[in-house]
């Protein structure tokens, strides 16, 4: 499913470019909390979909609220992994998945140049 697709009728808000990319994160914080021990480690609790300069889009397994914070380990390309802060910003169910639109918090320059630069190479 191509969660990328954009009506060529509506109107796109967003003011940074999207691209495709793919993490799976088996052990994020929600809210400063642990929640891995609640399932079997088989399936990722959040699949990473798309990411732009300000935030990236995940589909989820497990049920989170506008406002929530996500804390978890991202690696972009070759480059060292870093730890990342979201907001949950938006929740939206498409059939059995349930996306997540999240802003991010506190990423330094050189992280946000690590996304920078991840975009552009997949433009």
């Amino acid at each position: 499913m191509n969660f990328n697709f954009i009506n060529k009728n509506s109107y796109e808000k967003r003011k940074y470019i999207r691209v495709d990319f793919k993490q799976d994160l088996y052990y994020p914080l929600v809210n400063n909390k642990s929640i891995y021990k609640n399932f079997d480690g088989k399936k990722p609790i959040l699949s990473a979909i798309n990411i732009s300069e300000t935030g990236i889009c995940f589909k989820s397994i497990i049920k989170l609220n506008v406002g929530d914070f996500i804390s978890f380990l991202m690696k972009v390309g070759d480059n060292p992994s870093f730890w990342c802060l979201c907001e949950v910003k938006w929740v939206k169910n498409e059939g059995s998945d349930t996306l997540l639109g999240c802003e991010f918090y506190t990423l330094s320059l050189t992280q946000l140049n690590t996304i920078k630069n991840y975009i552009v190479s997949k433009i």
